[in-house]
């Protein structure tokens, strides 16, 4: 409880500009309404709840404001007079089945997969340590994905007396087929996960070439996940432990690979060229090629420094990336970008691009 501030209602109603439907989000699970709100100069979620009820609050705010993990989305604070909560707000953030949609590269999604793993492990392990809270309404539709392609889950945190957590485990299974093979997980029936033979050819090749060996025991994840039997205790209690472990072990592999410490003669060929295999937060949003002198502007989003200059000098002020007005035309030069970049370059003995 500490580390949560108790808003006032007047600082909520300041926060969104007496409840401004210019501001006004989608709602999701439980929750009413939610607001972009500006606390302090930094931007928050505020959200109500449907059914606000003063009895459960005080669990509710303990169980949930205790519950901090780097890819869950991290409750600020509360106000017990307008029965709401204040979340971090992720700037800029898309739902993970729009980015898969474009062209996410493999390492990218094992990452994201790993993310939302250790985020899931860390909820049920609360869960049956300390409080009864269980994600609500997991899927890909509420998996955001920042500026850096990390995950954030935007579910709802819900108590309950006796958590079942089959039902999450097999919704994980979902997302890593979904990032597998690009297809959403609500057209997957249980049949086709269970016996799905489909790899090489069932994944999705715009996410450039992928490592069977990783794709293959990402599959086998899946499996296990969509395996899970909400009557077999036993195997409930301890499937996290093993899915986690072959996720970190998938993910390190992965890593290798993109390093070049790993041999890439198992690489599944998708028939595209180089370019497909290139981070895409490696590319200008401007010139959509591969950035020699990466500058940050006022939105936050990185651009090749010519291009951003011209944008900047042919009399725009507003961001290429979400047309909103910037702030200021202040350009930072983004070393480590650069660094990454050239690394990247480097460790896959290519000449880095003349700037």
């Amino acid at each position: 409880m500490a580390r949560l501030k108790e808003y006032t209602a007047e600082e909520v109603v300041l926060a969104t500009d007496n409840f401004s439907w210019r501001l006004r989000s989608e709602s999701v699970g439980i929750w009413g309404s939610v607001y972009k709100g500006y606390v302090d100069n930094e931007a928050v979620s505020i959200k109500f709840l449907a059914s606000p009820e003063e009895r459960g609050l005080t669990s509710r705010v303990k169980s949930l404001g205790l519950t901090r993990h780097r890819n869950l989305l991290s409750m600020l604070g509360f106000c017990s007079e307008l029965k709401c909560f204040v979340y971090e707000h992720v700037e800029y953030s898309r739902v993970l089945h729009e980015v898969v949609k474009q062209n996410l590269h493999w390492h990218d999604r094992i990452r994201i997969a790993s993310q939302i793993c250790s985020a899931l492990s860390y909820i049920i392990n609360r869960a049956r340590c300390e409080h009864n809270i269980v994600p609500d309404n997991l899927s890909a539709s509420n998996i955001l994905i920042d500026h850096y392609l990390n995950a954030k889950i935007n579910v709802v945190l819900k108590i309950c007396d006796k958590p079942d957590f089959a039902w999450d485990v097999k919704t994980f299974g979902y997302l890593v087929l979904n990032l597998l093979t690009g297809i959403p997980g609500n057209c997957f029936s249980y049949c086709y996960v269970r016996w799905f033979v489909g790899l090489p050819n069932g994944l999705d090749k715009t996410a450039g070439q992928w490592p069977i060996d990783s794709a293959e025991k990402l599959m086998n994840v899946c499996r296990r996940c969509v395996d899970c039997n909400p009557r077999d205790d036993f195997r409930k209690k301890y499937i996290m432990v093993i899915i986690v472990k072959e996720m970190k072990d998938v993910r390190e592999k992965a890593d290798e690979i993109v390093r070049g410490r790993a041999g890439t003669n198992d690489l599944v060929t998708s028939g595209r060229d180089l370019d497909s295999d290139i981070p895409t937060q490696f590319y200008c949003p401007i010139y959509k090629e591969v950035m020699k002198d990466p500058h940050v502007a006022a939105d936050g989003f990185s651009y090749e420094r010519e291009g951003i200059e011209k944008w900047l000098q042919t009399g725009h002020d507003t961001s290429p990336m979400t047309n909103l007005k910037l702030k200021n035309k202040i350009l930072t030069p983004n070393g480590t970008l650069k660094l990454l970049i050239k690394d990247w370059y480097r460790e896959r003995s290519i000449p880095y691009p003349n700037p």
